[in-house]
């Protein structure tokens, strides 16, 4: 049971409820009131996840702390990982790890889902549009605060993660928006003029192979097989290498730029070993192209709808685009389904009246 102290102080008596775990002290509360403090006493004692992660080694720890272990070990490439571990470091700060509660992170992921989008504005800005944040972002804040929470597990500093009594929010990723014929020449020709002289290249190379942001932008010269025209692709997103085959038409347009050694197709001017930041060239081709509602990754799926307009399979557009399963390629069967309808009706058609007229 807690031990209750009454103290003297200046103002007044309070109440000083001290929990031990193996006669060592590791949390106290001062109240205004014996009952309250008896209360959270018992409280505390109750919940038995709360009891031994007050015994843990990390017990002392300050949320910011974690923030800097996680960071000297981090390898990941995706910069909005660090920003979004930023926002939680501007939320909970020199909090206690477990003095974070799930209550504590549900409520803040309600009021970062109410605020307004933010979106690139040039390289290191972001501004605020009239867009409500989407379930996604929710999830991608979330599932950061969770990655920490669970570095800080297998490190041995607590022994519960807080995130994983605020569920995640469900998604529609069935999004089909792809480009058409006229869409897909007018950002094009836009890029073309673009002042970044490499984003109509860039644009090919994704519309035409299928692959990630991510994959593309740390693409090394080192990694192209110009003999066979692939792209080796050993650190995507599923986790495993994969060989990305690249039409003849948009090699050609790479070997002139062709480099030796491991530099990176599309590097940054300032800091070669990082990627080029385009999006504000991005989001000019669209504005010139008169091209809404489309984000960099729907060139996947314009990928895909060329392949299945062309008669592949779900198997082959899976393959092509990195698929861990078939689920995942399944957005697209509508797709190759019209394909195999014209397919039927021109085949038929043509043999019906071949057959009448002999």
């Amino acid at each position: 049971m807690a031990t209750i102290r009454k103290i003297q102080r200046q103002h007044g008596v309070v109440f000083k409820a001290i929990i031990k775990k193996n006669g060592i002290q590791v949390k106290s509360k001062t109240f205004s009131k014996r009952l309250e403090a008896v209360a959270w006493g018992k409280r505390i004692e109750a919940d038995r996840e709360l009891m031994e992660a007050f015994g843990s080694p990390g017990a002392t720890m300050r949320f910011d702390q974690l923030i800097d272990e996680y960071m000297s070990q981090w390898s990941g490439k995706d910069p909005n990982q660090i920003i979004r571990a930023k926002y939680w470091l501007s939320v909970f700060g020199e909090k206690k790890l477990i003095d974070i509660t799930s209550g504590m992170i549900r409520a803040q992921l309600k009021e970062l889902e109410a605020g307004k989008c933010i979106r690139g504005d040039g390289k290191g800005k972001t501004k605020a549009i009239d867009r409500p944040r989407s379930p996604a972002t929710y999830n991608r804040y979330r599932s950061v605060l969770s990655a920490l929470f669970k570095f800080a597990i297998g490190e041995g500093f607590i022994t519960t993660n807080p995130v994983s009594r605020v569920p995640a929010k469900r998604l529609n990723n069935m999004r089909h928006r792809f480009l058409n014929d006229m869409e897909r020449e007018a950002l094009l020709e836009a890029c073309s003029k673009s002042e970044w002289p490499h984003m109509r290249l860039l644009v090919l190379l994704a519309m035409t192979s299928g692959m990630r942001k991510s994959e593309l932008m740390y693409l090394r010269w080192s990694d192209m097989d110009f003999e066979r025209n692939l792209a080796y692709l050993a650190d995507t997103k599923i986790g495993e290498p994969r060989s990305c085959p690249i039409p003849d038409f948009v090699m050609d347009q790479l070997r002139p730029l062709r480099q030796v050694g491991k530099t990176l197709l599309f590097p940054s001017e300032s800091v070669p070993d990082k990627p080029f930041e385009f999006k504000k060239h991005w989001l000019k081709a669209l504005a010139d192209a008169g091209i809404e509602n489309f984000r960099w990754h729907d060139l996947r799926h314009s990928c895909a709808s060329l392949l299945a307009a062309h008669g592949a399979t779900l198997l082959e557009i899976g393959q092509v685009l990195g698929h861990r399963c078939t689920q995942t390629t399944m957005r697209y069967s509508h797709l190759s389904v019209e394909h195999k309808s014209r397919l039927v009706d021109k085949v038929m058609t043509a043999a019906i009246r071949q057959g009448g007229k002999k």
